[in-house]
């Protein structure tokens, strides 16, 4: 999969800076050329001088996605896109290199292997922190002077707002909500429930001031999920840093030093606060780290919740388990059972790599047009909706200049609204054009030939996971209780990314033998299955006296076939951990 990173420090005159649009728009025609799958990182609004990468957090997702091995190739559209630091470059050429990931600027392949290309990109790098450090040292020595006076920039901490001025001022219902805060955790609450008793009082956060969206992404699955700023909840953690944060004592940390701020508690309760806070935590050792090769594809069939890995070395505990079963009410009841993680794990590797059927199966299966053009259809409507939406942008900025009109808040709501429905499309039509990718027959087939020929029985976890994800884009699993028989026996349904066919295979809770249940087709798939299908249209449709005309349009029956048995000996049994 290739990764196209953009981003861009703030809105800039017209030819001065690349705009998001045109990074995203060149970055996705250049995987296209290249016939693969791809996943946009936009930081907008965000410097590249910043040096801690949880500044900017699409660059973060972008660098964890090499790291995990989901990235083989980066896009973006110069190295300043990148960095405006040098520290950033040499990490971001560290995690390309440790992940043998390949780097594209503006689509040309540059070998950061090579020594004399690790000094040029070295060089570029200093140059282009020269630059931002030349052109950005009034806007610091401007907010440092301010910072002094006791001013704020940017957003302020829970509890404070800023004034006329620009100086700090208390927010009076929210340090009611601080004190609050202080009272519980020195009663001995903990911060988690802290968090549980304000969200069912319906307090708002700090966000809750705000309008936007806040974007989180699925560590497994890897979707995205969008919030409201106003919808979302307090957490231990924010309890905890705010509980942590000097600035309640009228100290806020600037730099090395600190700046006097109207204090909402005294220093002397602060200090109280905090060394109770030490007796509330509870002493957790170290956590253990697992490996789940599946985690993000399997789904329960009978509530649609995930099912997620769990284990404890210690224990005999290793299963993958629905997670709409659950001991909270709140949550869904689901009678699923779990089931093994190793043998779940091993039977899939021995589906999709050792035993042959599968592969030549779906290396012999044609492109289904027939959706292939439905997707292009969904496409180009997007895109007429987003051209459309473009202009209304371009239409109320030109309002907005207009001094009559400049603090419209009708006009800024809209404004607000149109945008996001444009990050919507630009989402939705990335995620369509990755799908017609996917489908391609000539694309597809060299993916699953190269995917296939890379698997070696000595492959560790990350190798083996990358190729199992690229292959699988979802497993069902439906657990049937049965009375006669210990703990009944599972369905599971295997689909193909990229595919529209599915392999079915059955077992019992003991998971040694898979049984298949057939695989599923959509359509004819090759030349000889459409003329076969169409000899029995024919044979099923025959009158007599009358001419047999096929359907246009006819692609062939909708059918299931069957496979072979897959058994695993216990030496087989692969464990990860």
């Amino acid at each position: 999969m290739i990764g196209i990173y953009c981003r861009i420090s703030k809105q800039k005159e017209k030819g001065k800076d690349v705009s998001i649009i045109v990074q995203k728009e060149r970055g996705i025609n250049f995987a296209k050329s290249k016939g693969m799958e791809f996943r946009v990182y936009v930081d907008e609004g965000i410097s590249g001088t910043k040096n801690n990468i949880s500044d900017r957090p699409e660059f973060a997702l972008l660098l964890n996605s090499i790291k995990n091995g989901e990235i083989s190739i980066v896009y973006c559209i110069d190295q300043s896109r990148i960095e405006r630091n040098n520290t950033i470059w040499n990490l971001f050429v560290s995690i390309m290199l440790d992940a043998g990931c390949k780097y594209y600027p503006n689509g040309k392949y540059l070998d950061l292997d090579v020594p004399e290309n690790r000094l040029f990109t070295g060089i570029m790098s200093i140059t282009n922190e020269f630059y931002a450090a030349i052109t950005g040292a009034k806007v610091r020595d401007a907010i440092h002077i301010n910072a002094q006076k006791g001013k704020t920039h940017g957003l302020t901490a829970y509890g404070y707002g800023k004034d006329e001025n620009g100086y700090f001022k208390i927010i009076d219902e929210e340090a009611d909500i601080i004190q609050r805060i202080y009272e519980m955790s020195l009663d001995g609450i903990g911060t988690y429930t802290i968090a549980n008793i304000l969200n069912e009082e319906g307090v708002p956060p700090k966000f809750g001031r705000y309008d936007g969206q806040i974007k989180r992404i699925d560590k497994y699955t890897k979707e995205i999920t969008t919030y409201n700023k106003k919808d979302t909840k307090w957490r231990g953690n924010v309890i905890h840093d705010i509980i942590r944060n000097p600035i309640y004592k009228g100290e806020r940390k600037w730099n090395d030093g600190t700046v006097k701020v109207p204090a909402i508690l005294t220093v002397e309760y602060w200090e109280k606060v905090n060394k109770n806070l030490e007796n509330n935590k509870k002493k957790v050792g170290k956590r253990e780290e697992y490996h789940y090769l599946l985690n993000g594809l399997i789904f329960c069939e009978s509530c649609g919740s995930e099912f997620r890995g769990k284990k404890r070395l210690k224990g005999r505990d290793k299963a993958y388990k629905c997670k709409g079963k659950s001991k909270y009410k709140s949550h869904i009841s689901c009678n699923s059972r779990g089931i093994s993680i190793p043998k779940l794990e091993t039977f899939i590797i021995k589906h999709l790599f050792i035993s042959k059927e599968l592969q030549n199966h779906l290396c012999g299966l044609q492109e289904n047009k027939t959706e292939t053009n439905a997707l292009q259809i969904r496409i180009d409507n997007t895109k007429r909706a987003l051209e459309k939406n473009h202009k209304v942008v371009k239409k109320i900025y030109g309002l907005l200049i207009d001094p009559d009109l400049a603090d419209d808040l009708t006009l800024k709501d809209e404004l607000k609204l149109v945008k996001r429905k444009i990050i919507q499309q630009e989402e939705k039509i990335e995620y369509l054009e990755n799908q017609i990718i996917e489908r391609d027959s000539s694309i597809r087939n060299r993916r699953l030939k190269n995917t296939f020929g890379q698997y070696k029985l000595t492959s560790g976890f990350t190798d083996t996971k990358r190729l199992v994800h690229s292959l699988i884009s979802r497993i069902s699993i439906q657990h049937n209780f049965n009375a006669d028989t210990k703990g009944g026996y599972y369905l599971i349904k295997i689909e193909y990314r990229g595919f529209d066919e599915s392999s079915m295979f059955m077992t019992d809770w003991q998971a040694t033998k898979w049984y298949p249940m057939g695989y599923y087709r959509a359509q004819a798939n090759t030349q000889k299955e459409l003329e076969d299908d169409i000899d029995l249209f024919k044979h099923i449709s025959k009158e007599k006296g009358k001419k047999i005309v096929i359907p246009k349009g006819f692609q062939g029956f909708e059918t299931r076939g069957s496979g072979l048995m897959i058994e695993l000996e216990k030496n087989e049994i692969i464990h990860f951990d």
